[in-house]
Order: C-alpha cells, then structure tokens, then sequence
C-alpha cells in the first residue's frame, strides 16, 4: 500500500470534477487519472476514484469528530 497524500487526493478529485467532459480534456483525465492510480495503489481508473472519494470521506469524518 502506498503512502497516501490526502491533500494530493483532493486535488486530484477535485480536479477531475472540474474536468470538461470534451475531447480536448481526455488527455488531462488520462493524466490526473493515472496519478490517481498510482497515488492509491489501484489500477482502475473507476476504483482508485472510488477509493479517493472514500479515503477523503473518512478523513472529514475523523476532523469532525476530533473538532467536537
């Protein structure tokens, strides 16, 4: 399992959001995809979205519950 940069996660999704779905954006989708990829030790593009979502899901969980 890699080590995992949440901040380099939420941009990474954050950008992928942001993404136009045009013909001139597959090869910035094709990049940010495949950092995701690697940033998260999956190999589909679909899962390691999934799995980023999660991660950064968790850690919101764990700041609110820490802030109260």
């Amino acid at each position: 399992m890699p080590l995992i940069n949440l901040p380099l996660l939420e941009r990474l999704v954050a950008d992928l959001d942001a993404l136009p779905d045009q013909p001139e954006s597959e090869s910035r989708r094709e990049d940010l995809y495949y950092t995701l990829c690697v940033s998260t030790g999956v190999r589909e593009p679909d899962r390691a979205l999934a799995r980023a979502r999660c991660l950064l899901a968790s850690r919101r969980e764990h700041s609110l519950a820490t802030a109260a």
